[in-house]
């Protein structure tokens, strides 16, 4: 028993989350992952800028330079708009390769910008979401929070799988109307288990897949924390243009082997 709580912390170090382990009868989830953004660097050893790609058909760039820790335990995420360039520039972060789980809770405090045309997010991508055929067991997008319509007070979350081309299937929670645009910090929440997804605002039910529309999904994922632009959302109009630069703070990302009671 020494020897396999041994291993399992050592994989845990380095970051490579196989699974979630089960919690004993009673007691409290295992923390699995925590970054609290202290220091002024970026947790090499947890995050890594995403790289530098074009999306949106042009209209957005993520931006490695526009990626910071300030100093007081915030992970800061800024967009901008290039005029040269005529689109958004804005910074993003993912775990691929430094930390990935599968069932278990999933939790980000974050302070979103209200920017018309810019969108923050803190979603995961599991397994393979490009293959096709096998609905989303073999993979699946989980889009745990979307601020897209910031200007008008909404948010969303979402599902993604079978590929993005022709056998793409999605579902949507729809409008959120939670007032989480009020300069404060807020917290979102996504419960993965056999049963299915369960997401959380500030501690309160969002919104349940749970009736077999999206299969449950038991390979590993990894985080992204990201903010970008397209034009469908309004992105490079003069309203968007004149909102930037803008700011997404993160406070902390967590993640425990369940949901704590």
């Amino acid at each position: 028993m020494k020897i396999a709580l041994r291993t399992a912390c050592i994989v845990l170090l380095i970051g490579m989350t196989l699974a979630a382990p089960a919690a004993a009868s009673g007691a409290a989830p295992a923390l699995l992952f925590e970054d609290t953004f202290d220091g002024t660097a970026l947790n090499s050893a947890k995050w890594a800028p995403c790289p530098d790609w074009v999306r949106q058909d042009g209209l957005s760039v993520w931006d490695s330079r526009l990626v910071r820790v300030n100093g007081e335990g915030q992970l800061i995420l800024r967009a901008e708009w290039d005029e040269t360039a005529g689109r958004v520039r804005a910074g993003a972060v993912r775990t691929m390769g430094l930390f990935s789980a599968g069932y278990g809770y999933y939790e980000a405090s974050i302070r979103f910008p209200a920017a018309p045309g810019i969108w923050g997010a803190f979603w995961m991508m599991c397994g393979d979401v490009s293959r096709e055929g096998n609905g989303a067991r073999d993979g699946v997008e989980i889009d745990i929070i979307e601020t897209i319509g910031n200007e008008r007070g909404i948010s969303n979350s979402a599902l993604h799988w079978d590929g993005y081309a022709g056998a793409h299937q999605s579902l949507n929670s729809g409008e959120y109307g939670f007032d989480i645009y009020d300069g404060r910090f807020h917290t979102f929440g996504l419960e993965r288990t056999g049963e299915g997804y369960s997401f959380y605002v500030d501690g309160v039910p969002a919104w349940q897949v749970l009736d077999g529309r999206c299969d449950p999904c038991p390979e590993n994922g990894y985080m992204k924390l990201t903010l970008e632009s397209a034009a469908w959302a309004g992105g490079g109009t003069a309203a968007c243009r004149q909102a930037l630069p803008a700011e997404m703070e993160v406070d902390y990302v967590r993640v425990y082997s369940s949901r704590p009671k």
